[in-house]
This record gives C-alpha cells, sequence and structure tokens, in this order.
C-alpha cells in the first residue's frame, strides 16, 4: 500500500479527497490539435512527468505506462533514465535521450492542482407506499402514501486536474494538447488510470499516437 508519507503535500490532498463520496470520473475538459500535421503516427512515445518529489513522479509515469500497454500503446517512461526532474533539465540532454531511445513524441504531463467546487442540493419531499394489506387497490392508490421530508444542504465536488502537451520528436512542435479534469478521485491508481486512458484514446483517435495492430 502506497504510504501518503512519501507523497508531496499535492498527492496527499488528493488521497485525503478520496474520502469523499461522489463517482470518480475522468475527461478531456480541453484539448487542443495542431492544424495541417503531416506527421506519420508516432509508434513510440517518451512520457515525461514534470513532478519534483521522484516517488511521485516513478508512480505517476508507472501506471500510465501500465494502462497505455493495455491499450497497445507504447510509452517509455522517463523515471527509468531521468528519475529527478532536474536530471534532463538542458535541451541537449533531452535530445540526446530522445534519440537515444529512438522515440518519435513526447508527451509531458504536468500536475495543476485540485479545487472544491461547492453546490446547494434543495429540500424535496419523497413519497413512499405504507404496506396495508387489507387495503384494496384505490384505497392503497389515494391513501396510503407518506411523504418523507428531507431537508437541504450544501454539498461539494473535488476536482483534480492534469494538463497533458504531446511534441513530435523530429519537429519539436507541439501537436496537441489537452486538460484532463476528474470528478471526485476514489483511488490515486485509479485517477492515473483514467488520465491514461482519455489521453491516449484522443492522441490514438487523432491518428498522432498509433496502437499495435493499427494503422
Amino acid at each position: 500500500m502506497l504510504n501518503p508519507a512519501l507523497l508531496p503535500r499535492f498527492f496527499a490532498v488528493l488521497i485525503l479527497a478520496l474520502l469523499l463520496g461522489g463517482c470518480s470520473s475522468t475527461k478531456l475538459a480541453e484539448s487542443w490539435e495542431a492544424p495541417d500535421i503531416d506527421e506519420p503516427p508516432a509508434s513510440r512515445i517518451l512520457l515525461i512527468a514534470l513532478i519534483k518529489d521522484p516517488v511521485t513522479k516513478r508512480f505517476f509515469e508507472a501506471h500510465f505506462v501500465e494502462e497505455a500497454k493495455k491499450k497497445g500503446v507504447d510509452v517509455i517512461p522517463s523515471y527509468e533514465y531521468m528519475p529527478n526532474a532536474t536530471d534532463s533539465d538542458e535541451k541537449e540532454e533531452i535530445v540526446s535521450l530522445v534519440n537515444k531511445l529512438g522515440v518519435e513524441g513526447v508527451l509531458v504531463a504536468q500536475l495543476k492542482g485540485m479545487h472544491k467546487d461547492y453546490k446547494y442540493v434543495p429540500s424535496r419531499l419523497d413519497w413512499y407506499p405504507d404496506a396495508y394489506s387489507s387495503m384494496f387497490f384505490y384505497d392503497y392508490y389515494y391513501q396510503g402514501y407518506r411523504a418523507i421530508y428531507r431537508p437541504g444542504y450544501v454539498g461539494s465536488d473535488n476536482y483534480f486536474s492534469v494538463q497533458m502537451h504531446y511534441f513530435s520528436a523530429k519537429s519539436e512542435k507541439m501537436l496537441w494538447a489537452a486538460n484532463t479534469v476528474t470528478k471526485n478521485p476514489r483511488s490515486v491508481v485509479g485517477t492515473i488510470e483514467q488520465i491514461a486512458d482519455e489521453v491516449l484514446s484522443d492522441l490514438t483517435g487523432s491518428s498522432l499516437v498509433k496502437a499495435k495492430g493499427f494503422i
């Protein structure tokens, strides 16, 4: 089980949010694709998570790559070659790594934050039938209901955001960008898997990245 003490404050906030109710769901809030892309789909890409904490960086990339395998996408995690975010912070170092790995694209992930959205749920009156075995249908229909009053309350939803950018290894140009938003994250691993699924589905659907078995 993941030790929260190893995570930076940002992921600690995410873990605390798991205690709240609500269904977890991830979607691309906004996405952008460069016009007139004249490049074949990349069959091998490098994932770089811009996270200062090496443990969190490895954790994010490892689970992202695991989900990519399920989708048939060849993603190389950067932590295997630069465990710390500052290991390769010069352009020449990144270019050298890209050439060494023979990747055609670079996917950069950056944690943006978490915010809470409050909302008021109004009161309501619910009706439930009372069970009186001696009643006939019409008596039951017109007389056998009781009202249950549910008072209003203030609820909240948690939103976890990650920004993604995809670059061509050949031209170094940005070809795609998106913001992912996860509503009410219930699991750190599950959230990363959902992010990977949404991002890679959009990249493969846009023919920027090629999954095995597809052209």
